[in-house]
């Protein structure tokens, strides 16, 4: 590599930090559940139609909205249920980092009573009611086979 392009490479590097993760405090009574990996938060002013999404990094539950199969849907409703039992009552604090998904939702992770509590999103993959994120279509294929089984013909 050349030497000014080194220079200038590692002063774009030095310069450009990647974005910190933010965090902040909602009342958990106050964020819609959608879903077990989304969930709508309140605006600061309440406006009709007014909410940020946000999408749990990490992981994938099952569909609720438009499942694979109906073992999905049940197992969907199930991770919907616990992510919800999870957040009521509680200070949550929603974790960002500053990137979204292709549907424009916010990446994150909601963290229960602290910036360093329980991570809820991965709870739900250690009670088997999400599984990892991984992309890619033989990824959605594992975990479409781990909620629905292979399809019968």
């Amino acid at each position: 590599m050349k030497p000014v392009l080194r220079i200038a490479l590692t002063t774009l590097l030095l310069v450009s930090p990647a974005a910190a993760a933010t965090y902040e405090p909602v009342d958990g009574n106050r964020i819609i559940v959608l879903d077990g990996d989304t969930v709508a938060l309140p605006c600061k002013k309440p406006a009709r139609g007014c909410s940020e999404r946000v999408r749990l990094r990490d992981i994938d539950a099952p569909e609720v909205f438009h499942p694979d199969c109906r073992e999905g849907l049940q197992q969907g409703l199930k991770a919907k249920a616990r992510l919800v039992q999870l957040i009521r009552g509680k200070t949550v604090y929603v974790e960002r980092d500053g990137h979204q998904d292709l549907y424009g939702r916010t990446l994150g992770a909601l963290r229960i009573g602290s910036p360093s509590g329980l991570n809820a999103g991965m709870q739900l993959v250690r009670e088997d009611l999400a599984r990892p994120w991984k992309s890619g279509s033989a990824a959605r294929e594992e975990r479409r086979l781990w909620w629905c089984g292979p399809v019968s013909n």
